[in-house]
């Protein structure tokens, strides 16, 4: 029997449309905190410090060749894009939220880097951009808020070039924060949807944006789907611990026990390494996959 998650993700129907347009309100709102969020010190800003650094360490890896052309779904406030401006590459910034895109347009031309990023309007949907055009997709904090997961991993794969990569990450359903904290237990979770769908019905309370999390493997069948190659993948996160739903913690104690349980995750301790927040993959297309489409 097929997991009733995964099923959710393969329609694109006006609900799902719905969806996604309350999820560019939501980063349209919140676009400042999403650059100013590296520079705090709370477990939350930490793990998404570490995230971006375990991206860069990918990049490195690969040595791309300067010049590489690279694409970079979801440019956020447009961090990660001045890194690999810098770095040599000529970068495709894309997001569906106009104010990130200012906010990237600016921190490119700060960093004197205008002719290495050319930013657009794009949905992970539908890219509006040739097949076979990219060595390297990134697609870092998007998967969570996507309404067709399947559909744009398809779209990724039909831009890049064969043999080329992508980085992404998605959110961990079994992570621990949500084992330990009842309200987040997903029986809990369900019927708590059950009864804010009914609220919504009755014009009681007003439809939020949702984040989607899958386990590690549904997410390596996913990338497997559409012809992509795990090369390598790391877990990250543990935070904030929270119970029914209130944080419990000083910060500092809770980046203390995040970074304790970060380094048995890098150890590769199997309970541990399965219970993180996020998941983060570095696969490379298959060079027997080509798509012809423009």
């Amino acid at each position: 029997m097929q997991n009733p998650h995964i099923d959710e993700v393969w329609g694109d129907s006006p609900e799902l449309l719905d969806e996604q347009k309350r999820v560019n309100a939501y980063f349209q709102s919140a676009a400042l905190y999403w650059k100013e969020i590296y520079q705090l010190e709370d477990v939350y800003a930490t793990i998404h410090r570490e995230r971006r650094t375990m991206v860069l360490e990918f990049v490195d890896q690969l040595a791309l060749p300067r010049g590489s052309r690279i694409l970079e779904i979801g440019c956020g406030a447009g961090l990660t894009t001045v890194a690999l401006a810098q770095r040599g590459y000529l970068v495709d910034a894309v997001d569906t939220v106009r104010a990130m895109l200012d906010l990237t347009r600016q921190a490119a031309a700060e960093a004197g880097l205008e002719k290495r990023v050319r930013t657009s309007t794009a949905d992970a949907h539908q890219l509006a951009l040739p097949s076979s055009s990219f060595d390297l997709v990134l697609a870092i904090g998007v998967v969570p808020w996507l309404h067709a997961l399947p559909k744009a991993l398809q779209e990724m794969a039909r831009v890049i070039r064969p043999g080329g990569y992508l980085i992404v990450n998605s959110d961990n359903r079994r992570r621990l924060n949500n084992l330990l904290d009842p309200l987040r237990l997903p029986a809990m979770k369900s019927m708590r949807g059950r009864v804010s769908r009914i609220l919504q019905r009755f014009g009681l309370r007003q439809p939020l944006a949702r984040s989607h999390g899958y386990s590690l493997k549904e997410f390596d069948s996913f990338l497997a789907r559409v012809g992509f190659d795990t090369v390598k993948s790391r877990t990250l996160g543990f935070g904030p611990f929270s119970f029914f739903n209130h944080e419990f913690l000083p910060d500092s104690i809770g980046v203390r026990i995040h970074r304790k349980l970060q380094k048995l995750a890098d150890q590769n301790y199997p309970v541990i390494r399965s219970t993180a927040a996020q998941y983060l993959v570095l696969a490379r297309k298959s060079t027997l996959v080509e798509d012809n489409r423009a």
